[in-house]
């Protein structure tokens, strides 16, 4: 439509023009004495125009003739920039194909264009890097971190690149670096979290994992596990020093202590520290809740604490969730530390029958010899050593 339109523009100007030329009879003198030459107005008209594009041709000609070294840099600046933009893509390409020896030599051959240079560095860092060329890849990151606008970048992967070769302190240094210009990015966060476990920083990991947890940036699975080996390593660390065990129990969380393994733990470790009284109630608190295999057994462990007493709490649980194998052992353990023989073999028994293993095998034997039932005994060390 718009090609129509501009058709019958034209058109319409090439007659309106034709037919004033038409009716135009003036005429234009040029006087060169001692010459007259006599033309038409319109050929005048004509004879300008001609003119005038001629003119128009040859500057336009000589422009181009003065503008040609400039326009030859800027197309090899142009070729020069597209050749490095393809290297560049082609090498992240082959990066993430795990071709690693040709995404080096693309990034390198990047390396033209200033522009491009810190992260064509980077993808050469990381290509040397997969194929343990760590000399390389320290240069590679060198190169990196001298360019204009790639410094986080260089951080982030450095760091990134330290944890998978196994050397946390590196990347915790280049974490902190990062976060001490800037904010703190949630993947920076998750690099840190795994420099620190394989640190075994303890503290800097549940600092980090509250973080992660905060952005709900984690599994929840994951954080469960992590905590429950970081609260484990923590309250070993503590020892019998019955101070730390207490701060330690003290900065936990209330959804920390409903985990039965953290809580298991911090038993584990006021028993060691000389108060398994404070132990007997954490796992009474934990098993009033909810029922926890472990940390029944380890009630029935508790030998600080009065069997009576565990004994009173096993029953009402009993009540609670039923005859559970483990909690019918612990309540033959109990029976038996307050010489209950005959209570004792009844509960042994329905959880040897209940779920047969070694642990109710054992349990029995140690009941039969305590009664003198050496043919008794013999027989369940036997089922003992032969159970899976």
């Amino acid at each position: 439509m718009r090609r129509l339109i501009w058709s019958l523009l034209i058109v319409s100007a090439a007659v309106g023009l034709g037919m004033l030329m038409r009716f135009n009879n003036g005429n234009v003198a040029v006087l060169w004495p001692p010459y007259r030459v006599d033309v038409s107005v319109n050929l005048a008209v004509l004879l300008l125009v001609v003119a005038f594009v001629l003119v128009h041709l040859v500057l336009l000609a000589l422009s181009n003739a003065l503008n040609l070294p400039a326009r030859v840099r800027d197309y090899r600046e142009r070729r020069r920039r597209e050749t490095a933009t393809a290297g560049l893509r082609d090498g992240l390409l082959a990066l993430f194909e795990g071709r690693f020896g040709r995404a080096e030599r693309l990034a390198q051959g990047a390396l033209g264009d200033s522009s491009l240079a810190g992260v064509a560095s980077l993808v050469a860092a990381r290509a040397a890097h997969r194929m343990r060329e760590s000399e390389r890849r320290d240069r590679w990151l060198d190169a990196a971190r001298d360019e204009a606008g790639s410094a986080n970048a260089t951080l982030m992967t450095s760091a990134e690149l330290a944890v998978e070769d196994h050397r946390p302190a590196d990347a915790v240094a280049a974490i902190e670096t990062l976060r001490s210009g800037g904010p703190r990015h949630i993947h920076a966060l998750r690099i840190a979290l795994r420099a620190h476990e394989q640190a075994e920083s303890w503290d800097a990991l549940l600092q980090v994992l509250r973080q992660l947890e905060k952005r709900d940036a984690l599994h929840p699975a994951a954080i469960r596990g992590l905590k429950i080996r970081a609260y484990r390593a923590l309250f070993a660390a503590c020892g019998d020093d019955l101070l730390s065990v207490q701060q330690l129990y003290a900065s936990l969380s209330l959804a920390d202590r409903a985990i039965d393994e953290i809580a298991e733990a911090a038993a584990h470790a006021f028993a060691a520290a000389g108060r398994p009284e404070q132990a007997a109630r954490i796992v009474e608190q934990a098993l009033d809740e909810r029922m926890a295999e472990p940390l029944l057994a380890l009630y029935g462990a508790l030998d600080g604490v009065g069997a009576r007493e565990r004994l009173r709490h096993a029953e009402r649980w009993r009540v609670r969730y039923g005859d559970s194998p483990v909690l019918l052992m612990t309540l033959g353990r109990l029976c038996a530390a307050e010489g209950l023989w005959g209570k004792a073999e009844e509960f042994l028994v329905l959880a040897e029958r209940a779920a047969p293993g070694r642990q109710s095998h054992l349990l029995l034997a140690q009941l039969y010899e305590r009664l003198g039932r050496a043919e008794d005994a013999q027989a369940q060390y036997r089922l003992a050593a032969l159970a899976p």
